[in-house]
């Protein structure tokens, strides 16, 4: 069930489906043979049903009719680069970004994940003691997860590499985030919406 599509001037889309409960999902079509042996592949029902869910978020919502591949490393790309991509999974639900020439970034998760059992893992202690609310622990995790994404391993570090601006938790807004590299600093602005159960964030850059 499609919960969320976005699209902006600038060529860029969000999506956000729910995933159908004790359903076997499978893709109403393969767009190359490499997108079929990979689903194949995947080897557990959960994550073929994700695959699935997501195939079809992407040719049926946002009218992508090309090949979803992933490289060694597990990131997304379109086949015929007709768009950037980033993906997202919670239990129930999948997310897609795309752009068409920026790289992007995106995070779903539902609000009702213990946030604050990891909350110390990912946060700073200043950032503990401002994002006290459940729903500001999902979305501060989603922000950081959305730059993670776009900037790679060197932000695996969440609590020390990415840092959160102060913010409060509407139906949709943005936070401001900066990532602190060994060489390097980038800020971004990720922009979040809260869709019913579930909270989802997401960038270009």
């Amino acid at each position: 069930m499609l919960l969320l599509h976005h699209a902006n001037s600038d060529g860029s889309r969000i999506a956000v489906a729910a995933i159908p409960d004790g359903e076997a999902l499978v893709p109403d079509r393969f767009f190359s043979e490499q997108e079929e042996r990979e689903y194949r592949q995947l080897g557990s029902a959960r994550r073929m049903c994700e695959r699935a869910a997501t195939l079809r978020l992407l040719h049926c919502a946002l009218g992508v009719e090309e090949a979803l591949h992933h490289h060694r490393s597990g990131k997304p790309y379109l086949a015929a680069g007709s768009h950037r991509i980033s993906i997202s999974h919670a239990r129930r639900h999948v997310a897609v970004a795309l752009h068409p020439c920026r790289e992007a970034g995106i995070d779903v998760e539902e609000i009702s994940r213990n946030f604050a059992r990891i909350a110390p893992r990912y946060l700073s202690a200043d950032e503990l003691a401002r994002c006290t609310a459940p729903v500001q622990q999902c979305v501060a995790w989603c922000a950081k997860e959305v730059v993670y994404k776009l900037v790679g391993e060197e932000a695996a570090s969440f609590a020390e590499r990415i840092r959160l601006s102060r913010f409060d938790v509407g139906e949709e807004g943005s936070v401001a985030a900066l990532f602190s590299g060994e060489n390097r600093t980038e800020s971004f602005t990720v922009r979040y919406r809260i869709v019913g159960e579930v909270a989802v964030a997401y960038a270009f850059a």
